[in-house]
């Protein structure tokens, strides 16, 4: 499958693309796939808007310190997205390699440089191998965690890929999902030659507007992405916040666990509540994703709309990828679930 220019994607949460809320019961946010729980955020110091953010060493080392990387290999950015948008703009037109169902971003941005993007349908390490070769890669992207697949490659296989892409190939690979899930973490890779981490303060974090997300790849990479971002790409308080969430590593341990417990917890109430339609349960620390029929996923997701439920769904072709991010407060989940009228839906 070879992609072609599209218009730009819609995201989940977006209140534009939402229905009315039901009277009286305000819609509940599980679209995102963020945190509910974010870290607590203290005032930053009004001397963070009273100079222009320069580049900030107590930030890059707190970075560095937190991936386990060397600090000439991280920059600091302004959320991983400036970099999805950057990145395919800076090196020459290829062929990409991604997945049909993932972050539309990539997509988007690949086809908005002018790369001709194709599509592999399942994370195997020998199929996506045979695609490099059989066509011409020079560019692979990967999302571990996969937003909504929940798939997670490791380090092995990357570095297979990547011996099988050109001397200046890139292999890309977008973890914003993985500082919930430790054993995904890839940062062992850091500034191997043609490989780069895009990771994400604000999913973990339960900080999307903080606007914070740091690259990992070889330092000559990041000069130049450095370059195209221009100067104060991070601003005074998103710098001073993320350092001191960062560091905080007793949150950080307490949360993982607290989020895979609440997966699990979550995942077995969506179990029970649409055992009849769905195919597979993906269960992963930030979100849970069910695949059903593309039909009965749209009526569905009309169905949570009415009772105050605003759930992503991924259109796959004949199956759909229901994604439902946490709920902070299960009791009511559980109570809104409880009241989904299905008993007319066929099986």
């Amino acid at each position: 499958m070879t992609g072609t220019r599209t218009q730009p994607p819609r995201h989940g949460g977006d209140p534009r693309d939402l229905p009315p809320a039901p009277d009286g019961l305000p819609m509940m946010d599980l679209a995102t796939g963020v945190n509910p729980w974010s870290w607590p955020v203290p005032p930053p110091p009004a001397s963070c808007y009273k100079v222009l953010p320069y580049f900030c060493p107590e930030l890059q080392r707190a970075a560095a310190r937190y991936y386990g990387v060397a600090e000439q290999s991280i920059l600091a950015t302004a959320g991983s997205q400036p970099a999805i948008q950057v990145l395919p703009c800076i090196v020459p037109p290829g062929r990409v390699l991604l997945a049909e169902v993932a972050y539309e971003e990539h997509r988007y941005r690949w086809l908005l440089a002018g790369h001709e993007v194709q599509y592999f349908s399942r994370y195997g390490r020998e199929e996506i191998a045979q695609r490099i070769v059989a066509e011409q890669i020079h560019y692979l992207l990967i999302i571990s965690p996969n937003n909504p697949t929940g798939d997670v490659v490791s380090g092995d296989d990357v570095r297979y890929w990547r011996s099988l892409l050109p001397a200046d190939g890139l292999v890309v690979i977008d973890q914003a999902f993985a500082d919930a899930m430790p054993s995904s973490d890839l940062s062992a890779l850091a500034a191997e030659p043609g490989i780069v981490l895009l990771r994400s303060v604000g999913k973990f974090f339960g900080l999307p507007g903080l606007r914070l997300g740091f690259v990992i790849a070889e330092p000559w990479l990041l000069a130049e992405l450095d370059t195209h971002l221009g100067p104060w790409a991070v601003c005074g308080s998103a710098q001073w916040i993320g350092r001191k969430a960062l560091l905080d590593r007793r949150w950080q341990d307490d949360m993982q666990h607290q989020l895979m417990v609440t997966a699990r917890r979550q995942g077995e109430l969506l179990k029970s509540v649409f055992r009849a339609y769905f195919q597979q349960i993906i269960v992963t620390p930030l979100f849970i994703t069910m695949t059903i029929p593309t039909a009965q996923a749209a009526v569905l997701q009309q169905r949570c709309y009415a009772q105050g439920l605003s759930v992503r769904v991924y259109n796959g072709g004949c199956v759909a990828y229901m994604r439902w991010g946490l709920a902070s407060d299960q009791t009511l989940l559980a109570q809104r679930l409880k009241s989904l009228c299905l008993s007319d839906l066929a099986a």
